[in-house]
């Protein structure tokens, strides 16, 4: 059997401040997650990138990747690494209008 109450208005906004404060309580108590860091090394640059370690030491040898240098060690940063990734990558309308592009000039350059 349910059960009717009645509060007046006072006491409801008491009420709803009362669960808030339980919720947000409840809220600061759960871990916090540690943020990435912003600096990645060359094996985390890879896994990012899926690229081999070769690939990303000759893009930073010809500074087509986003770098930075301490001592002999490479260092990069996630955030303009995955700007970089975003620049370069291609999305699959245009592929498709490329490789169709390149298929039609294959086949008139075969045909001469």
């Amino acid at each position: 059997m349910n059960t009717i109450l009645q509060i007046n208005r006072n006491e409801l906004r008491e009420e709803i401040k009362s669960v808030l404060f339980e919720a947000m309580e409840e809220l600061k108590a759960l871990p916090v997650p540690e943020p990435e860091p912003d600096e990645i090394t060359l094996a985390e640059a890879c896994e990012i990138t899926g690229l081999g370690k070769s690939s990303i030491y000759k893009l930073t040898m010809s500074n087509e990747i986003p770098f930075s240098k301490f001592g002999k060690r490479l260092f990069f940063s996630r955030k303009q690494l995955s700007a970089w990734i975003q620049e370069r990558t291609i999305s699959v309308s245009a592929s498709d209008t490329i490789d169709k592009s390149l298929k039609r000039s294959a086949e008139k350059y075969l045909k001469r």
